[in-house]
């Protein structure tokens, strides 16, 4: 018995042994896939890259909009041919298919979050010329308004400039009153300390290039049609860019950065900011402007901006999401921070001149400054206050509304410098005073019928407040012709009508 007993366990011993060496040769089963997974440290929409521990949230969103009377980047006909009263020429209707696609990445190091943010997108407009050496037959192009990154405290890239605060929030059309505003973002580097409480503390060096809306020599000619664009730095062409570059007139090449600081305070109430900035306005002589003044050589003497100003935002107890927005700005030859912005074409006003003899002109000339005869810059300085405030009547349907006013300011050798390069152009002396007021006021409403998406429209009234007087006669009125045009204060009303669907979590 015990024989028969270790024979068969010797047995089951033996095909054990087969077994598992026949196993061996089956293939081995394969890992469980690795899924994405949900990253909640930073809130919705973030997810882990697979074998990585960073996390990343795509968004974006797509745009068509509809602008009646109004001209590019939402502004309305104030300047360039559209703002002539001529229907061969005005553009009374223009559409805009704008859409951005955003990538956000994170990752916890022992020195804090390290975040990398880039936003970008194409654009198509109705324009009939496109954009200078991209794609002009297409009339389209490709930008970025973000690519930034934040470590340490620190930002580095192209991001929202430091001095913003309200930026337009609340409004379709890009406003000239409204403080500093940079949609399409600035180059910085900058550091950001938490003091805690809410508050906050930056310092940032900042492309002043974009921030250079206009310094007039008043030894050349020039038109108050044209505004502050008197030959360019490196142009020898009175009137015409250098190469499209978003900079106008008699400066030096750029020396130095702005500096830009603020103290900001975020709390459930709201939020508030004070903020300051230096800009270089110095002169440079280039061009036209080179040679000699009085019989000595042209020297363009160095000249610092600056800007100071503050905001507060309240979040109102009336329903979720309503806000009132409150700020105001002061500029001594830094005009940019007052809000026109060179990279949304805010360079110069000239509104509704008509056929000769019998139309009117206004003009409104943005310039950081004038070069006087001696070649001091004599800055230009002003002042803009904002309010806007939005309400929610149900949680799909809200509505704002906002207006702001700014004012610029020329001493009496500024003005003495602009109005004589104007008479160098032919137009009269008599009667010329650049200081001018502009306000504007507006309400948008916007529909979200489903999540994520918005119809939305707004209307806006702007008034251009000039001082200057009398008949004025070869302002280089373009086709609508040269004679007589009467100074007069202008008003005009615009609307955007704008359908976006939002496609971020």
């Amino acid at each position: 018995m015990k024989g028969i007993t270790r024979l068969l366990l010797a047995g089951a011993a033996g095909i054990v042994s087969i077994s598992a060496a026949n196993a061996a040769d089956l293939p081995t089963k394969a890992k469980a896939a690795e899924y994405v997974k949900v990253c909640s440290a930073y809130g919705a929409g973030f997810y882990y890259i697979p074998g990585t521990d960073t996390c990343i949230k795509i968004g974006g969103w797509i745009r068509a909009e509809y602008n009646f009377n109004a001209a590019g980047s939402n502004l309305v006909n104030l300047s360039g041919a559209s703002a002539r009263d001529n229907r061969a020429e005005k553009s009374g209707y223009s559409s805009r298919v704008r859409s951005e696609l955003s990538f956000d990445t994170r990752t916890q190091t022992e020195y804090g979050t390290l975040r990398s943010y880039i936003r970008f997108g194409p654009e198509i407009n109705s324009d009939a010329t496109g954009y200078t050496g991209q794609y002009t037959g297409y009339r389209g192009t490709i930008y970025f308004s973000r690519a930034f990154i934040q470590f340490a405290g620190f930002t580095f890239g192209k991001t929202q400039s430091f001095f913003d605060f309200y930026n337009g929030t609340l409004s379709y059309t890009t406003p000239y009153y409204a403080g500093s505003s940079t949609p399409v973002g600035q180059t910085v580097f900058a550091y950001t300390a938490e003091l805690g409480g809410g508050l906050s503390a930056t310092l940032a060096a900042e492309d002043g290039v974009a921030r250079r809306i206009g310094l007039v020599y008043s030894q050349v000619a020039g038109s108050p049609t044209g505004g502050p664009t008197l030959s360019q730095n490196g142009s020898g062409t009175s009137g015409v860019e250098t190469n499209g570059a978003p900079y106008f007139g008699f400066y030096r090449n750029n020396q130095y950065p702005d500096v830009v600081a603020n103290l900001r305070l975020d709390q459930p109430w709201g939020s508030a900011q004070i903020n300051g900035a230096i800009h270089d306005v110095s002169g440079g002589c280039n061009g036209a402007c080179a040679g000699t003044t009085n019989g000595l050589p042209n020297s363009f003497g160095n000249a610092v901006g600056y800007a100071i100003g503050g905001g507060v935002k309240f979040n109102l107890p009336f329903a979720p999401g309503d806000v009132l927005w409150l700020q105001a700005t002061y500029a001594d030859g830094a005009i940019s921070y007052l809000g026109p912005y060179k990279p949304n074409a805010t360079n110069s006003v000239a509104v509704t001149r008509g056929v000769a003899g019998s139309g009117t002109f206004t003009t409104a000339a943005m310039t950081d400054g004038v070069i006087d005869a001696s070649g001091k810059v004599q800055k230009t300085t002003g002042y803009q206050f904002s309010v806007a405030a939005e309400h929610y009547w149900a949680p799909n349907l809200r509505t704002s509304a906002f207006g702001g006013y700014l004012r610029l300011d020329y001493n009496k050798e500024a003005a003495a410098g602009l109005c004589n390069a104007y008479a160098l152009q032919k137009a009269k002396t008599a009667g010329c005073n650049p200081d001018f007021g502009m306000l504007q006021v507006g309400t948008r409403t916007i529909w979200s019928p489903v999540a994520n998406l918005e119809l939305g429209a707004e209307i806006v009234y702007t008034r251009v407040d000039q001082k200057n007087t009398g008949d004025w006669t070869n302002i280089s009125a373009g086709s609508s012709g040269s004679g007589t045009f009467k100074a007069a204060d202008a008003g005009i009303w615009h609307g955007i009508v704008r359908v976006q669907r939002n496609f971020w979590p």
